[in-house]
């Protein structure tokens, strides 16, 4: 399985990237496949010891513990949160509340910021997380990152696409009016736009193409 995840972050997180990203997309995926590798190691050793004393499992349990530890590490440090918060931008047209910050370092450590858009009755929630390149937080992502993945159906449809010239993806629910754009910017950070009683897909993409993914980017 962990192998599969692997080939997933891998294939997604070298397009558009600069050497020096590659190499840290690269290291990442390392320790992930490290924390990974011990994890099953554990989780085997504990199926041994299954018949065995209170003391084993325990040792068991801290090895998984060791192993997720690894495995959710990212290879950097996490921006502080008010800069993040300085680059939720304000959107012509929307009323933006006061942007939201916070930060934490256990288990894992990222940093995020968020703001609301409300025009008439329709909300667009806006996210900036920084995965700090940890492939733990990017692999549930990178998966629908793929060229020409699309899924479609009677609601509505879940497609890759390029965000304001990033690797993203965009899901649709025309029955309740919901969308969601997602962009993956620098390979590390993550811009997610939620849009509620919103008329098109197109309406919550232009909340999240209002970031400036240049400056996002620069951050460290």
């Amino acid at each position: 399985m962990h192998k599969l995840l692997l080939v997933l972050v891998g294939t997604t997180f070298v397009v558009a990237c600069g050497t020096s990203q590659q190499q840290q997309a690269e290291e990442a995926a390392k320790k992930m496949e490290q924390g990974a590798q011990q994890m099953q190691k554990a989780a085997e050793q504990m199926a041994k010891d299954a018949q065995g004393s209170s003391a084993d499992m325990a040792a068991g349990m801290q090895k998984m513990a060791q192993g997720f530890q690894q495995m959710a590490q990212g290879t950097a440090k996490p921006v502080d949160f008010e800069q993040l918060k300085s680059a939720l931008p304000e959107v012509g047209g929307w009323t933006r509340s006061n942007p939201r910050g916070e930060q934490v370092n256990m288990p894992v450590a990222i940093s995020r910021a968020e703001a609301r858009y409300t025009k008439d009755k329709s909300r667009v929630e806006l996210e900036i997380v920084d995965t700090a390149l940890s492939q733990l937080l990017l692999a549930p992502v990178s998966m629908f990152l793929g060229s020409g993945y699309s899924e479609r159906s009677d609601e509505g449809f879940k497609r890759a696409a390029k965000i304001a010239g990033q690797p993203g993806f965009e899901e649709w629910n025309s029955e309740n009016k919901r969308g969601e754009v997602t962009a993956v910017v620098g390979n590390r950070f993550i811009v997610k736009g939620t849009g509620h009683q919103v008329e098109n897909i197109e309406t919550v993409r232009g909340v999240v193409e209002a970031v400036d993914v240049g400056k996002l980017a620069a951050l460290r």
